[in-house]
């Protein structure tokens, strides 16, 4: 419309020349020829429908009745292999004339606004969205939920979209608002859903089913395809991305990205509700007295899981392998999978703790779990895919490298020595003594250990029977009986 506005002052009232407007407008002189001989009219140009298609309206219509997700792309080629092969019409005009009689056959459909009481509804959803996470793009899964009545939010980002991100997202949330809404909306996700029946009638997860029994909230789902039936939480993940995702932000570490969002998210309180005019903070104020009381036991935000410890000592859960002692091998463990940790436990005792894989077929593995065994089978020390990949600090490898050096049939029985020293202590502690030790030009491990002992603040007794080169510890009798005649003989 501005181009027409212009094309008719200039050309039609300014008399310019049309080749002059046309340059200066970057179109065609044909296009502003065109405009300027259909000025006469009181409207403005208006887009005219192909009439070669108007021969295959009902068939058009028909397609868009029995199947309304149909391209114009498909409805063309449709069109070429059943009924007219030498059809020639330019992709947008297709687009336009199917566009025209699609909003004839479905008429947009109209939506009931709906009221809140406190307390009375939430809902929730994931969308994902990109942030730096410690100086690496990738693609974070946000949970949201909003109370229904006053606006207020919680978001909380994750790695994944699984039961445990959903777990940790619910928990959090209502430790967030402090207390339980009358009944929270979700989507289908096979998360929560395992079929859906006849009407509102779900099949639900029973491990979904008896986390949100313990936390006491009980849970609806929407109906298939209707987002508008959470258009709520739908409207607040673009909120959340608009303010919070755009520009893209940098965060250290994922935990720094959820402290940053909670904070966002109390600072939506201080914003005025767009339907009720009022501020978030005071309806949520009255909210919060109506919400339920919590659970005073929280269950645990994770799903349980079985599985047997292979002769490597290694646990597998969904393609990733995660490391235990050796002693546990062919256990069977009950593995916890939190949304950003996996406990492994044996006998109701937990015997390893991991940071949770972010991809598939991931090894994580402690070296600390296998120094004991390596100890017996010290020549395995310099191919253990335990002590490779960087899993161990670079003065463990240097001190290995120099003990290969000095003595290499002894190397790495006098190294898995050293390393021994890191099961009482740990291996940082353990790569700080070494570091002094060579800077002191030793690779004793009887050195190490003292080193070790003098920074933790204790002392251990020296044995010095097990040093070759160390004098008897008792002084030899000496006989001075001939030191007493020497005596006298000076007093004459």
């Amino acid at each position: 419309m501005k181009e027409y506005e212009d094309i008719r002052l200039r050309c039609v009232r300014d008399r310019e020349p049309i080749k002059r407007v046309a340059r200066e407008l970057g179109l065609a002189p044909n296009t502003v020829r065109k405009y300027v001989r259909e000025m006469g009219g009181p409207k403005p140009p208006q887009y005219q429908r192909p009439a070669k298609l108007d021969g295959f309206a009902d068939v058009i219509d028909a397609l868009l009745k029995s199947t309304p997700k149909i391209t114009a792309k498909r409805i063309g080629s449709v069109l070429r292999e059943q009924y007219d092969a030498d059809l020639s019409i330019s992709a947008s005009q297709l687009r336009k004339y199917v566009a025209e009689r699609r909003g004839r056959i479905a008429r947009p459909e109209a939506f009931v606004r709906a009221q809140y009481a406190p307390g009375d509804q939430a809902q929730f959803d994931f969308s994902p969205m990109k942030a730096i996470i410690g100086g690496v793009l990738v693609v974070v899964h946000v949970f949201a939920m909003r109370l229904s009545y006053s606006g207020h939010v919680f978001a909380r980002a994750s790695y994944h979209e699984d039961r445990p991100a959903l777990f940790a997202g619910l928990l959090a949330a209502v430790k967030f608002f402090g207390g339980l809404p009358r009944i929270a909306i979700f989507d289908n996700a096979t998360t929560a859903v395992q079929r859906i029946l006849r009407g509102r009638e779900r099949e639900q997860n029973d491990k979904f089913r008896s986390f949100c029994g313990d936390l006491a909230l009980e849970v609806e789902f929407a109906a298939p395809r209707r987002g508008n039936e959470k258009g709520g939480v739908e409207g607040i993940m673009g909120y959340i991305e608009d303010n919070a995702f755009r520009p893209i932000p940098s965060f250290a570490s994922i935990g720094d990205l959820n402290f940053e969002l909670e904070r966002f998210c109390r600072s939506n309180l201080k914003h005025v509700h767009a339907t009720h005019r009022e501020r978030i903070g005071d309806r949520f104020a009255r909210e919060q007295l109506a919400l339920r009381e919590l659970p005073n036991n929280f269950p645990k935000a994770c799903v349980p899981e079985y599985a047997r410890i292979n002769k490597f000592a290694e646990v597998t859960v969904n393609t990733n392998r995660y490391s235990v002692p050796t002693r546990y091998v062919h256990c069977h463990a009950l593995v916890e999978i939190y949304d950003q940790r996996v406990v492994i436990i044996v006998d109701d005792k937990q015997v390893a703790e991991h940071r949770r894989a972010m991809v598939k077929h991931e090894r994580i593995i402690d070296p600390m779990h296998y120094i004991e065994l390596i100890s017996h089978k010290h020549r395995s020390a310099t191919r253990a895919l335990a002590f490779a990949d960087e899993r161990l600090p670079k003065s463990l490898i240097t001190l290995r490298d120099r003990l290969i050096e000095r003595d290499g049939p002894t190397a790495t029985k006098t190294w898995m020595k050293v390393l021994q020293l890191a099961i009482p202590s740990s291996l940082e502690k353990l790569a700080e003594a070494v570091d002094i030790a060579l800077s002191c030009g030793t690779l004793d491990p009887h050195a190490i250990e003292l080193l070790i002992s003098q920074r933790n603040g204790t002392t251990i007794p020296i044995d010095l029977a097990r040093h070759a080169s160390t004098p008897a510890r008792h002084a030899q009798v000496v006989d001075l009986s001939a030191y007493k005649i020497a005596a006298l003989v000076e007093a004459i």
